[in-house]
């Protein structure tokens, strides 16, 4: 599985606090205000909070969120791109793909 440099790069040292599911989308809200969401088959995504995200790998739809404590969240994605967006505290734009 291919590394996500760029994706990697705006989230990395960022700690999930909450996640949520709705309408086959998932949103992962990082402690400093910034959130990320990502378009998803409907499957039911969750994440322990807390986690500390070290790097972003990812391959066709599945991307791994892999956290610092060695774990991994894995999300699957609706369409190998254009289905993930970072926003930061102030709703600005950071990633989208």
């Amino acid at each position: 599985m291919a590394s996500n440099h760029k994706l990697t790069g705006v989230i990395k040292g960022r700690t999930i606090g909450r996640t949520a599911n709705a309408d086959d989308t998932l949103t992962i809200g990082f402690t400093d205000g910034s959130t990320m969401t990502v378009k998803t088959t409907g499957s039911s995504n969750s994440a322990a909070t807390g986690g500390t995200v070290k790097a972003v790998r990812q391959a066709g739809t599945t991307l791994n969120l892999d956290m610092e404590d060695g774990s991994t969240f894995t999300v699957t994605t609706a369409d190998a791109a254009s289905s993930v967006m970072v926003r930061d505290r102030d709703h600005r734009m950071e990633y989208a793909d």
